[in-house]
């Protein structure tokens, strides 16, 4: 069987909802998910190149989320951010996946002066390109997702092997699923059924396995 190590964002988590990654899991995969909740690329990129590091897989899934998310590690200064924010009030492995909120000063200072989308773009795809060599040298055979579309800027991206043209939220709103999203609390998590759709579209395309168990999931 095949060893999979996935990350993402909420797309993929498999937490409080029924995502495509807890699906094939339940279906009988071999899954390591290392991704979590609205966290960023840093935390995705970063968490996979830890794993990679230490063990060998078959598969690597990398689920890209949105550019401009943050991920804060917590101390005793800045958790009141993180406690009086209306809807980023959790914590992910002692980080403050803030997301895109700008509901502090402080955040909202840090996207008008500080913020650096170039270098946030650039960081990202030289981590990519390092996942994309180590998994090379492995032979693990590495699939980068997009969750939702990157406008990539950058020519470096010519030599990252995946499709950039292609997203889960666009091949989410473009499906039958999408007329029954859950818009609670502004969320952009496809829902179940959308989700068991997806672990068996994934399943195909890239895992290339494609196990009966899947079948008893209904869309």
């Amino acid at each position: 069987m095949s060893k999979i190590l996935i990350s993402g964002c909420g797309i993929t988590f498999s937490g409080e909802r029924a995502t495509w990654s807890k699906v094939l899991r339940i279906a009988g995969y071999d899954i390591t998910d290392v991704s979590g909740p609205a966290i960023s690329n840093q935390l995705i990129t970063n968490q996979l190149l830890e794993k990679i590091y230490q063990k060998d897989f078959d598969h690597v899934i990398c689920q890209l989320t949105s550019l401009g998310k943050l991920d804060v590690e917590l101390n005793d200064n800045n958790l009141i951010l993180k406690n009086k924010d209306s809807l980023r009030n959790f914590t992910h492995k002692g980080y403050w996946p803030s997301s895109h909120s700008t509901e502090h000063k402080v955040k909202k200072d840090y996207y008008n002066f500080l913020y650096s989308p170039k270098l946030e773009q650039q960081d990202l795809i030289y981590k990519l390109l390092l996942l994309q060599e180590k998994c090379r040298q492995a032979g693990t055979k590495l699939h980068i997702i997009q969750g939702y579309q990157i406008e990539w800027h950058n020519k470096l991206t010519d030599s990252l092997n995946f499709d950039k043209s292609f997203n889960i939220y666009d091949m989410y709103k473009n499906s039958k699923f999408y007329d029954e999203h859950d818009y609670t609390n502004y969320n952009t998590v496809p829902n179940q059924k959308f989700q068991v759709h997806l672990a068996k579209h994934i399943a195909k395309k890239y895992i290339g396995e494609y196990k009966s168990t899947l079948d008893k999931f209904n869309e």
